[in-house]
Formats: C-alpha cells, sequence, structure tokens
C-alpha cells in the first residue's frame, strides 16, 4: 500500500514538473552560441579502457545553424600511455578541431537528439617528453611532431534545461604525420551550455 502511493506520488510530481516544463522556444536557434566541456576516454587497442593516466578534456564552441545543425571549433588535450617492456611512454596530444554537426533523429519533443558529423583537425603530438633514450638504454625511433588529419563523430545530446545539455560522444580521429596509431576513437561525455 505504501509502495502504490509512493509511485502514485512520483507520478504526480514527474508530471507537475512535465506541465510546469518551460517552452522550448529558446532551444536550437540559428546563431545560439554555446560552450561545451568534455572528458574523455583514448580506446587504445589491446588496452582496457579505463587505463590509468590515459585520459582527455576538451572545451569546444558551437554556433547552430538553420534545422538544429552546428559547427564547432574546440581544443582537446590527450594523454596516452603506450606500453614498452615494462615501461610506459606517455604521449600527450594537443589538438583543434573545427566540424561540421547534422541532426540525424529526434524524438518528437526535441529534447534528444543524435547528431553525425565530420570535423579537420591539426595540433602537436609529443612522445616520451622529447627524450629519446628510454630507461633501458634503448632509442625511441618514433618521435615528437605536428600532426593533422579528420574525424568523424556521433553523439547524443540530451536537453536538461532549455540552456544546458548532456552530451554522450563517440570519435574517430585519423592523423597523418604520426608515428604512433593512425586511427584513434575515443568516447566522451560532458556538457554544453547554449547562451
Amino acid at each position: 500500500m505504501v509502495m502504490k502511493k509512493f509511485l502514485l506520488f512520483t507520478i504526480c510530481v514527474v508530471m507537475a514538473m512535465a506541465f510546469a516544463a518551460p517552452s522550448h522556444a529558446q532551444r536550437l536557434i540559428p546563431r545560439q552560441h554555446g560552450i561545451e566541456v568534455v572528458g574523455s576516454l583514448p580506446i587504445i587497442k589491446g588496452e582496457k579502457l579505463f587505463a590509468k593516466e590515459n585520459f582527455g578534456i576538451g572545451v569546444s564552441l558551437t554556433r547552430y545553424l538553420e534545422r538544429a545543425n552546428y559547427v564547432f571549433v574546440g581544443i582537446e588535450y590527450e594523454q596516452q600511455n603506450l606500453t614498452y617492456r615494462s615501461y610506459n611512454i606517455p604521449m600527450r596530444d594537443v589538438l583543434l578541431q573545427m566540424g561540421y554537426m547534422h541532426p540525424i533523429l529526434s524524438d518528437r519533443g526535441k529534447n534528444v537528439f543524435l547528431y553525425g558529423g565530420i570535423s579537420a583537425l591539426g595540433g602537436y603530438e609529443e612522445l616520451n617528453e622529447d627524450k629519446k633514450l628510454l630507461p633501458d638504454g634503448a632509442t625511441l625511433l618514433d618521435r615528437s611532431r605536428f600532426v593533422y588529419g579528420g574525424a568523424v563523430h556521433g553523439s547524443m545530446e540530451v536537453f536538461l534545461t532549455d540552456w544546458l545539455l548532456f552530451l554522450v560522444k563517440a570519435q574517430g580521429r585519423l592523423l597523418f604525420g604520426s608515428d604512433v596509431h593512425r586511427f584513434r576513437p575515443a568516447l566522451s561525455a560532458g556538457f554544453r551550455f547554449n547562451l
């Protein structure tokens, strides 16, 4: 009996919140800007998804266009440890991205969106803090250098309020100029604040 009352109370609260929610008139307005902050995990073949010291962070500026699509420019920092015998060789990337996202699917209320997109990117990749010698005396043949390429993106974006979105993204980067892992997939999650 108590459980039924609690369930009925919960349904009433959810219905009241749904009808009291502000209108969606301020969502997806052309020329509306947003600031996006995400944390990411690189996916490395043969490594655990949550490997120690493998992470990324990123900040992007977005601008909505017509029909819920948007462009973005962002900067990302990513750190990975590459395994060599019993050593970890640190690799750090700082990448600038510019891209376009197009809505693929959304619910009727325009609360949840699935997007697909592409981007161009470029930046700098640092291997082993620019040290050529490894702890066992071996010489590292790969080197730090400028990298460039492109990426494909997929994202699910959920409006929590008219100005706050929760994001889950998948990204597949193709980096040229790199001596290590040309294809670099990553998963990320974060928030966008629309202004």
